[in-house]
């Protein structure tokens, strides 16, 4: 369902409302208890601490952190996703981010050599800005941010990026990438319902790709039913389109132990695969 990870995370009282923080996150596969999301061949290792790996400031005036922090765009795709977080089956993850999903976007869940801010939260509304910096002359920064609102059952988010290079460890290269995405969910109690629309251009590709997302989740005995579909239309220099589907059910077995079974369908113009997965998520 999700990427195996451990983190710690730590803060310090320096008085008159201020904090000093830090967080350092690692992915790690359980089954042979290596570093990294990803096996050989693959894509390109991930370093230990490849999650949120930052130290910072909080105080009135909001938080500011450097380091590796995670990129805000994401966070508000996660939150507008009827499955979150989950880069094999969330449709919009998988369509969209390069977790090792394949997905259009350079940007993957974190964000390297980066200097983020978010403000403090006024009537329900925060807002995050990113900038990561490139360490190669002439490459330009990324710049990457969110808005988001919560209040009660409503929750709304508006986020973008301007990509001008291939966050690391993949191999440096320079890129001409921007997207906006506008998202929403609100709790029916009975029923959850989830809405997201993407608009990304990628100038040196020839890519134009437009991605409505609809979702709920539901309640339903001790567990919870989750359904999220995605479709990804292409408009640039050839035509495309890419269709997924996914539909899971999450039994809880206590606050911090669940079982899952999802089905999930992805068609691509080119042909169609089907995936079964049944498992256990711990956390602690």
């Amino acid at each position: 369902m999700q990427t195996s990870y451990f983190g710690f995370r730590g803060n310090e009282d320096l008085g008159n409302g201020l904090k000093a923080k830090f967080q350092l996150e690692g992915f790690f596969r359980a089954d042979t208890g290596e570093s990294g999301r990803f096996g050989s061949p693959g894509p390109v290792q991930d370093p230990l601490f490849s999650r949120a790996s930052w130290v910072g400031l909080e105080g009135r005036f909001g938080e500011v952190t450097f380091g590796q922090n995670i990129n805000p765009a994401w966070l508000a795709m996660m939150f507008t996703s009827a499955m979150g977080s989950s880069s094999m089956f969330s449709p919009s993850f998988r369509q969209q981010y390069n977790g090792g999903t394949g997905g259009y976007m350079a940007l993957d869940t974190a964000l390297p050599n980066s200097i983020s801010y978010t403000t403090p939260r006024l009537g329900g509304l925060t807002a995050t800005l990113a900038v990561m910096t490139s360490e190669t002359q002439g490459a330009g920064s990324n710049i990457v941010g969110n808005v988001i609102y919560r209040s009660g059952p409503l929750l709304l988010a508006l986020a973008g990026a301007r990509t001008r290079h291939q966050p690391p460890p993949e191999a440096a290269a320079a890129l001409d990438q921007q997207h906006v995405m506008v998202g929403g969910s609100y709790d029916f109690k009975v029923v959850r319902l989830f809405a997201q629309y993407t608009d990304f251009d990628d100038a040196l590709a020839n890519l134009r790709v437009k991605t409505p997302h609809l979702g709920l989740t539901a309640p339903l005995g001790v567990g919870q039913i989750q359904l999220a579909w995605a479709r990804a239309s292409n408009s640039g220099a050839s035509t495309s389109t890419r269709t997924t589907t996914s539909l899971g059910y999450f039994y809880t077995l206590s606050r911090r132990t669940t079982l899952y079974g999802i089905v999930s369908t992805d068609k691509l113009t080119a042909g169609t695969a089907n995936s079964y997965v049944v498992g256990m998520r711990h956390t602690f």
